[in-house]
């Protein structure tokens, strides 16, 4: 394992996106639990080369990812960064900002509480403890009110 410049909230965002795509919480990531993963997120599988993924990802060759392997690889992929170590863009505009965000504002109050997030990640099929959504509230909370507003929401992402 290559060492990884990420801060501990980083990491902690990396493992629940880890979490989240492992549904047989058995540790690894397969290539099938990957293209549920792209399709749960309404993303279409066709448009991302999986293949090509698990193989840089998928040091040991056992057609699985760890988290380890996980972690190198949205490294050299500049992900969970600022600036992606591709160089390319990766700024998404404000309107996919503001989509996104109201899909998690579910009382259109202009900001994102634990229990908002907590009921949005169950729709996607991911439960979470309370104490890892404060977690996650407080990774992307710069200002300390225990919500995410617009624009520390539009950082994270």
């Amino acid at each position: 394992m290559q060492q990884t410049q990420f801060t501990e909230s980083q990491i902690v965002n990396i493992k629940q996106q880890f979490n989240s795509i492992d549904k047989d919480r058995d540790g690894y990531i397969t290539e099938k639990e990957f293209l549920e993963a792209l399709k749960n997120a309404n993303r279409r599988p066709e448009d991302y080369d999986s293949q090509g993924f698990f193989s840089r990802a998928d040091k040991n060759r056992d057609g699985k990812i760890t988290f380890n392997e996980f972690l190198d690889a949205c490294h050299e992929l500049g992900l969970g960064k600022a600036a992606p170590a591709t160089g390319q863009p990766t700024k998404k505009s404000q309107q996919e900002i503001d989509n996104i965000f109201n899909q998690f504002d579910l009382d259109g109050n202009g900001f994102i509480s634990a229990q908002e997030l907590g009921q949005v990640l169950s729709k996607q099929g991911e439960q979470l403890t309370k104490d890892e959504l404060k977690e996650m509230i407080r990774a992307a909370d710069l200002n300390g009110d225990n919500q995410i507003d617009r624009e520390e929401f539009a950082r994270m992402i």
